[in-house]
């Protein structure tokens, strides 16, 4: 991550014009991380500027998630810490963001690795569940599997976000895609998503085919859970992996057919979405995403 250092002498100079000026934020702390409380639950080192309870249900479901993903996906886990930097309302969080990330997106949270840490940046919101759900899996992931391909990153983040007990369904992608489909405007390509490089050439659309794949794969049964599981050992031994894609059309015929049938049948379990959530990871320049 980025090193800012700035002189003494121009420190003391923003010091005098805080106490001069009543609405300095760095006078007030608003463009600092969180670091009143610190919460340490397993993996998760949680800093917040206010209380959070140890035994608060998202705490327990963001540690409970830990061990569902490595169950699910049959990957190891770490003990490498994941930072959660929570603050406490938006206007804080963009204070922050514009002051140490000015280069990145305005989204509602992000996950930024560098090559000595895993730090997850929220706010406390209305649709904070979600975003920290999502957030934290890359952390998750991140902390056994550093190489992950961006489309099969955003896919496992997209589908581990979803609320326990509701088997990944994720409306919005079930209804922007199933719409996409009925226009004529959208067919599945596992390639052109393997394609992609960097979390910066994603649109909506991809995040939504490239969540559907994961969640094809893994409600397929055991042999498609062993296509995705398989992928994940290769990355963990080798740093690299055979071509999904590849393996996919191989092993499944008609593969992209039965992914159209599968969302069909999704469509029908699935309530209307809500908006769709902005959130996202970020590479910097030591090699995070």
């Amino acid at each position: 991550m980025r090193s800012y250092i700035v002189p003494i002498g121009v420190r003391l100079l923003l010091a005098i014009c805080c106490t001069l000026v009543g609405g300095c934020a760095m006078q007030k702390g608003r463009n600092t991380l969180p670091a009143k409380q610190q919460l340490v639950v397993d993996q998760l080192v949680v800093h917040s500027d206010f209380h959070l309870p140890k035994n608060h249900r998202l705490i327990r479901e963001l540690t409970s998630r830990r061990n569902e993903i490595s169950k699910i996906l049959d990957i190891p886990t770490s003990d490498e810490s994941i930072h959660v930097f929570l603050f406490d309302d938006e206007a804080h969080f963009q204070a922050f963001m514009e002051r140490a990330h000015p280069e990145f997106p305005g989204r509602r949270a992000f996950f930024v690795k560098s090559d000595n840490s895993l730090n997850v940046y929220a706010y406390w919101g209305p649709r904070v569940g979600d975003d920290l759900r999502h957030e934290v899996t890359h952390g998750y992931l991140h902390s056994v599997i550093p190489n992950l391909p961006i489309w099969l990153d955003e896919g496992l983040a997209e589908y581990f976000e979803i609320k326990r007990g509701k088997q990944g369904l994720n409306g919005p992608h079930i209804y922007s895609l199933s719409n996409r489909l009925r226009r004529s405007d959208w067919r599945p390509d596992l390639a052109r998503l393997e394609a992609l490089r960097d979390a910066a050439e994603l649109n909506q659309q991809d995040y939504a085919e490239s969540w559907l794949w994961v969640h094809f794969l893994l409600s397929g049964g055991e042999k498609t859970q062993k296509l995705l599981q398989n992928q994940m050992k290769q990355l963990i031994r080798l740093g690299v992996a055979d071509s999904m894609a590849k393996a996919v059309a191989e092993s499944i015929p008609d593969c992209e057919a039965k992914l159209i049938a599968h969302l069909e049948q999704l469509e029908g379990k699935s309530s209307q979405p809500n908006s769709s959530r902005p959130v996202g990871a970020i590479e910097n320049s030591e090699g995070a995403f």
